[in-house]
């Protein structure tokens, strides 16, 4: 995983997705003891949570998005217990009711080696019983078949001022990876440019991770509504049970 500091830097005014929300902060009130997200970020469902009453702590290994989750915390009047640390070797000395792994941040994982070591480090710091929910997008076969650039734009309004994101998407079909390189204007001026790594996982190649790293319990749903997955391209939402 590469550092994320770059893109932090317009991270907030970029990722406005909001739809997981009341789904994590739902999870996380029902939990019976602290709950751990990983790549927290700069807070989007992390503060959501302790503004919730949750118990929550954190992780992210980007000192800027972790600096830039404090100052709007301490906005809110909330103290954040955020750490840099690496999901795959992270250690605490308490366990876990919940784990979570929202919006993709397992993907930034980009070998099969790291993606099964921090599944067996997010089951060891759970509990017994305890449960780990993360989410990814489920790849669309129609595109990756086709081995074609993905591009992508759009634009918003800030503080009075213009925004333009540019993406343009390429395929590694051997090695399952996206790269995203983006551009952002402000008021027609280069504002940033960064470029992301993410892998794609299919379902029963999941299926097989969780079982390697020891999970023998586990449920697959087709978005946050808790409607079971059967629509190939629905978000893969999973809950696996220590």
């Amino acid at each position: 995983m590469s550092s994320y500091d770059d893109y932090a830097k317009h991270y907030d005014l970029s990722v406005k997705y909001t739809e997981d929300i009341p789904f994590y902060v739902k999870e996380g009130k029902k939990a019976k003891g602290p709950v751990l997200e990983l790549g927290c970020g700069t807070g989007r469902i992390y503060l959501e949570l302790l503004k919730n009453g949750v118990d929550a702590y954190g992780i992210d290994l980007s000192g800027l998005m972790l600096s830039n989750l404090r100052k709007k915390a301490k906005k809110m009047g909330v103290e954040p217990k955020v750490y840099f640390k690496d999901m795959r070797t992270f250690k605490f000395n308490k366990k876990f009711d919940l784990i979570i792994i929202p919006f993709r941040a397992f993907l930034h994982m980009e070998t099969r080696e790291d993606q099964v070591k921090c599944l067996k480090n997010v089951r060891k710091h759970l509990k017994k019983g305890g449960r780990l929910i993360l989410n990814f997008f489920d790849p669309d076969l129609k595109r990756v078949a086709k081995e074609k650039h993905r591009w992508k734009s759009r634009t918003w309004k800030y503080k009075g001022d213009k925004f333009l994101l540019q993406d343009i998407s390429t395929f590694d079909l051997v090695n399952q990876k996206i790269t995203a390189r983006r551009t952002i204007k402000k008021n027609g001026k280069l504002f940033d440019k960064v470029s992301l790594t993410l892998c794609y996982i299919f379902p029963r190649e999941f299926m097989n991770m969780l079982e390697l790293s020891g999970f023998r319990k586990w449920k697959l749903y087709g978005g946050f509504d808790y409607k079971p997955y059967k629509k190939h391209g629905s978000e893969l939402v999973w809950i696996a049970y220590k």
